[in-house]
């Protein structure tokens, strides 16, 4: 049997602002690897303070390391791979997660990494922990003495045969204070937006069944620790088959499983036949608060390029829908699409504006800049307007370590107004919504300072002047950083 760790880097943010929830994506391995008989510890960077004493002691003796990185954990990742081979230099090191999937062969490369898990990482994981002749596990990319192999993919698995999750495995201090309870009852997404990693890695949809999704239910309704606490199916998209969802929903108001929950949905499934009138009331019954939509744009044009096949109509129909039933609707944004336009990204402001006069129910996050995944549509327009991505792990921790965001807007050679798109998510936050929720914002500041900042804002939102944000760059010099 082998000793494994599971590890969760820090993120490049103050640990305040990370999602009070717990990686699922950790969390589902570890329940696999359990399953199996196998011996495995979860570490979180992001939510444990001791998380580096905790590995420095765990590492000594553990045979394998899995480490899940997204592009802003790597500089956490890189320091972490470098104290486990300085305290354990036999220990086998894995980088699973998005970044080293997009970039599996500039991360192998790196002396730091043994093996990089591409894609979904239970069965994959497990292989190498079982110590399988690495030339036979697809699904990886490792090093054999000088030379770098390649194997062929593995095909996904289906969630219905995974176990639910073991909670045993998170630490109880991460348990005591979660926001979020997390529940995942499909993977992957039947879309094609070309943004997004789903459609670019073809994760296509699969669910769990009605009886396992209740089962997780049942479970996290036992737990005294999960008492009071706000569930979050983190799906792709929960409505997927609308039979299956109603039958989850009746599921949980027949056998008292309801508490607060929030999970994604697609705005042009608010509509008859799909989730109408009837279905949002039971929704709201069962005791979801919150829907969350990918808006992306408020131009049609543009929703056409990146395959979103929905229309500003269906935004405004949802949102409509969710506060007549007293649901919250949330929508995300985005700008700085390669070939936008300026007045394009206008009227998505006239969507967000449109949005907002419903009530103060409705939430609006971003308009976040685009940043482009390898592999899509977008990232191959973005590489012909003469942008180069950094060429190996360390370039990209120096990056990350120094913007806000994993890729600052100033160095996208296809965004012609550069100061308005990198400017523009904080005067929706703070100029588009009202003054109490804006003052609310998690970004910390003298209150003084605060209001006049949000001022400044909602003037520029009212006037729709958005040009020399001088009072942008002086709140991201001095205080956002």
């Amino acid at each position: 049997m082998s000793k494994v760790l599971l590890i969760n880097p820090a993120f490049n943010i103050a640990k305040e602002n990370y999602d009070s929830s717990v990686s699922v994506a950790l969390l589902s391995i570890a329940s696999f690897v359990d399953s199996k008989g196998e011996e495995i510890e979860i570490i979180d960077g992001v939510r444990e303070k001791d998380y580096l004493d905790k590995i420095k002691i765990s590492a000594k003796d553990c045979d394998f390391a899995g480490i899940s990185v997204m592009t802003t954990q790597i500089p956490d990742a890189l320091k972490i791979s470098q104290l486990i081979k300085e305290v354990n230099p036999r220990c086998t090191i894995v980088w699973g997660g998005p970044h080293p999937t997009f970039f599996k062969e500039q991360s192998i490369h790196s002396p730091l990494i043994d093996i990089v898990c591409v894609g979904e990482g239970e069965e994959t994981f497990y292989d190498i922990i079982s110590r399988k002749q690495l030339s036979d596990i697809q699904g990886i990319i490792y090093k054999d003495q000088e030379n770098i192999k390649i194997n062929s993919s593995r095909p996904l698995h289906d969630p219905a045969k995974m176990p639910l999750f073991n909670w045993n495995l998170i630490n109880q201090e991460v348990l005591n204070n979660l926001a979020y309870i997390p529940s995942l009852t499909s993977r992957g997404c039947p879309h094609l937006c070309t943004f997004c990693i789903n459609a670019i890695l073809k994760l296509k949809w699969r669910p769990r069944t009605v009886e396992q999704v209740l089962k997780d239910l049942e479970i996290i309704k036992s737990k005294k620790y999960f008492q009071g606490k706000k569930l979050r199916f983190w799906d792709e998209n929960f409505f997927v088959d609308i039979n299956r969802a109603k039958a989850i929903i009746d599921g949980m108001l027949e056998k008292n499983l309801c508490m607060p929950w929030e999970t994604t949905v697609r705005a042009n499934y608010i509509r008859e036949g799909m989730i109408d009138d009837e279905f949002m009331a039971k929704l709201k019954a069962s005791g979801c608060y919150l829907l969350s939509f990918g808006a992306e744009s408020g131009c049609p044009r543009i929703l056409k390029k990146i395959k979103k096949f929905i229309s500003p109509e269906d935004i405004l129909n949802s949102a409509k829908m969710c506060v007549r039933h007293g649901i919250i609707p949330q929508y995300s944004f985005m700008i700085g699409l390669p070939g936008e336009e300026k007045s394009e990204m206008m009227e998505t402001l006239d969507l967000i504006d449109d949005l907002l006069k419903l009530g103060d129910q409705v939430q609006i996050l971003g308009p976040q800049a685009f940043r482009p995944y390898p592999g899509s549509e977008l990232y191959d327009e973005c590489l012909n307007s003469g942008w180069k991505a950094p060429e190996n792990l360390e370039q990209w921790s120096e990056l990350v370590a120094n913007e806000l965001n994993y890729l600052t807007v100033q160095n996208f050679p296809w965004v012609k107004h550069k100061d308005f798109v990198e400017s523009m998510e904080a005067y929706v936050r703070f100029g588009a919504h009202s003054i109490k929720s804006a003052m609310g914002s998690s970004v910390k500041a003298q209150k003084f300072v605060k209001l006049a900042f949000v001022v400044l804002c909602k003037i520029r939102w009212k006037l729709r002047f958005f040009a020399f944000p001088l009072e942008f760059k002086l709140a991201k010099r001095y205080v956002s950083k």
